[in-house]
């Protein structure tokens, strides 16, 4: 009876019709509720993106849970870690289809799975906000039903170190690390530049202006 509900299950998923959960557990009988539970939360973890349709689509985005979460997220965004992967669940995208969703807007055919590097790298918190352009956040928050500026309040900016604060830490520091510092830097300055940026590049690092 368990396999046949998760097989019901996983056949309703894939063809986007949105099975619940709830619906299923009643299905079962009550002796075997929390096992078909667990197997259905495992399976749930690595589950693909429905096909939804344009229309199903439309009928999650016009939800009032979905707008309130909307609003929510707008009110207090929290950071790309949190944010992100809560907006992309609501409108039932995958990090490679919103990959794709931006190759496709900024013409970058063949360029999807370095897109797809770049968002999880948004999504783990490894990528300087504000490297991100904001035509990129434009593309990202129309995708996922929200506002660039909440995407952009989301991700935070770093806070300018107060005047004379490098000033300070290189007249307190000893001559002997002062040297080794400027050792570093004069290595880098030597070393070989890096290579040119490509547009998908820029889009993720060249800051709030490519």
């Amino acid at each position: 009876m368990i396999d046949k509900l998760l097989s019901d299950f996983i056949d309703a998923w894939n063809a986007g019709e949105r099975p619940r959960v709830g619906d299923y557990l009643a299905r079962a009988e009550p002796a075997e509720r929390d096992e078909l539970a667990s197997r259905l939360d495992e399976w749930l973890l690595v589950a693909p993106t429905p096909d939804y349709s344009e229309k199903t689509l439309a009928e999650i985005r016009a939800e009032p849970a979905f707008a309130g979460a909307l609003a929510e997220i707008d009110a207090q965004p929290g950071p790309w870690p949190e944010a992100l992967p809560r907006l992309r669940e609501r409108v039932g995208l995958s990090v490679r289809d919103l990959a794709r969703t931006i190759t496709s807007a900024f013409g970058l055919t063949g360029q999807e799975e370095r897109a797809e590097a770049y968002l999880e790298q948004m999504e783990r918190g490894r990528l300087d906000a504000s490297s991100v352009s904001r035509r990129l956040l434009g593309v990202v928050a129309d995708a996922l039903g929200a506002s660039a500026e909440a995407l952009s309040r989301a991700g935070g900016m770093p806070r300018p170190a107060a005047p004379g604060a490098f000033l300070y830490r290189a007249e307190s520091e000893p001559s002997a690390r002062v040297e080794e510092d400027l050792d570093v830097l004069a290595r880098a300055a030597l070393s070989s530049p890096p290579p040119p940026m490509d547009e998908l590049d820029r889009l993720f690092l060249g800051g709030p202006d490519a």
